[in-house]
């Protein structure tokens, strides 16, 4: 039988060895900092609030005092509002939009404008000038 150098072995797996204990070390913490409490909150954001209130329909304590989850998908400000929205000329718009095409419309002063509910659908608020004035308009 040949006799086997362990120290050669050791020198040469060595790294292999390191490179996988990191591995699975790291696997380990990132497992549990997502199934901790801490992860959790952070990750969905949720948020318990007390309501106090009738809904109309009866006067039990239950229905006056009810715990409600909030959850947030999103970090604050994760949709960019349109600034200074560019409009299409009715031509062009009657090129590139169905007849049934959901709008929000607005009239101030004469000056009329139509923001697209798919196109708002994607970033929630537009702040524009209209008729003078400035509008928020949201969805």
């Amino acid at each position: 039988m040949q006799e086997t150098d362990h120290s050669n072995l050791l020198t040469r797996y060595s790294s292999f060895v390191f490179i996988a204990a990191a591995v699975a070390f790291g696997v380990f913490l990132v497992w549990s900092i997502l199934n901790s409490d801490i992860a959790t909150r952070l990750l969905n954001r949720t948020e318990t609030i007390s309501v106090t209130g009738t809904n109309g329909s009866s006067s039990s304590s239950a229905d006056r005092n009810r715990e409600l989850e909030l959850v947030t998908l999103l970090p604050f400000d994760a949709i960019r509002s349109i600034e200074s929205p560019v409009f299409l000329d009715r031509a062009r718009a009657d090129q590139l939009y169905s007849l049934d095409e959901l709008v929000l419309g607005i009239d101030i002063d004469g000056d009329t404008r139509a923001y697209s509910v798919p196109l708002l659908s994607r970033h929630e608020v537009v702040n524009d000038v209209v008729g003078g004035k400035p509008v928020a308009i949201t969805w």
